[in-house]
């Protein structure tokens, strides 16, 4: 199997999603988006094939950081 990991920088990949999470919901804690960006990414950074780890890191940590947002009244 070919592993494509030319390009992938996990560090550069969590500081990318944190921008864009963060952006989305501004209300979000800081500390808690970091953490959900850096466990989405480390999930994924052994992946044979990188392409889409980006994509999928950012939802689940997307999903994650939501979930923990204060409901609204």
């Amino acid at each position: 199997m070919t592993e494509r990991s030319d390009g992938f920088d996990a560090d550069e990949t969590i500081a990318d999603i944190e921008a864009r999470v963060t952006a989305r919901y501004p209300e979000a804690d800081p500390d808690i988006v970091h953490d959900e960006a850096t466990d989405a990414v480390d999930r994924y950074a052994d992946a044979p094939v990188k392409d889409f780890v980006e994509i999928i890191a950012e939802r689940e940590a997307r999903a994650a950081v939501e979930q923990q947002l204060p409901e609204e009244e």
